[in-house]
């Protein structure tokens, strides 16, 4: 029997290992890269399909506990404009306007803003939602900072391993060959 067919598992091994080792390569350095813009429009579709029923944004921000917690501020902000603001710009006007009057108009302002603060705020909402395209917002993130990038990164440590395991299948299989061969030529001498 010719020795060198003792180098076979170590021979297959080292095939394994190679393939391996160029195939790992082509992939991250040619495979993924080529598909990042179709895998970030891909997610991007996902991304607005996932949120488009979450996010209702018209109803969070028109939400009548938020309105009240904002009241307070609104209320300083009216007080401020009646009580200093007012009577610093028209000094005429503070001698025929007193504190009960400015106590009524304070309060027809609360009222009103109540009832007008939700539609301002939904059509707000609305016309942030209409130019907050999630979609597109996810597709250029992903355009920014590559997906093969991201995936390269985080997989480094265990691509290196599958050279390695190419080299072990390789050897079992090698071993495997050897001794098929082994087999038949016993049976043929």
């Amino acid at each position: 029997m010719h020795y060198w067919l003792y180098l076979l598992p170590a021979i297959s091994a080292l095939v394994g290992y190679l393939l391996n080792r160029i195939a790992i390569g082509y992939f991250f350095n040619s495979y993924l890269p080529k598909r990042d813009n179709a895998w970030a429009q891909q997610l991007g579709k996902i991304a607005a399909e996932q949120t488009s029923g979450s996010i209702n944004l018209e109803e969070k921000i028109s939400d009548p506990a938020l309105i009240e917690k904002a009241m307070p501020a609104i209320e300083a902000h009216i007080d401020e404009f009646l009580n200093v603001k007012l009577k610093e710009e028209i000094p005429m006007l503070a001698m025929f306007v007193g504190t009960k009057t400015t106590d009524k108009i304070k309060e027809v302002f609360i009222n009103q803003l109540r009832l007008l603060f939700p539609q301002v705020m939904q059509q707000i909402a609305g016309g942030l939602k209409e130019k907050l395209n999630i979609e597109q917002l996810v597709s250029r993130k992903l355009k920014d900072t590559p997906l093969s990038f991201i995936l390269k990164k985080e997989l480094a440590g265990i691509a290196q391993n599958f050279p390695w395991l190419g080299a072990f299948f390789g050897l079992i299989i090698g071993g495997i060959n050897l001794a098929l061969i082994c087999f038949i030529l016993g049976n043929l001498l």
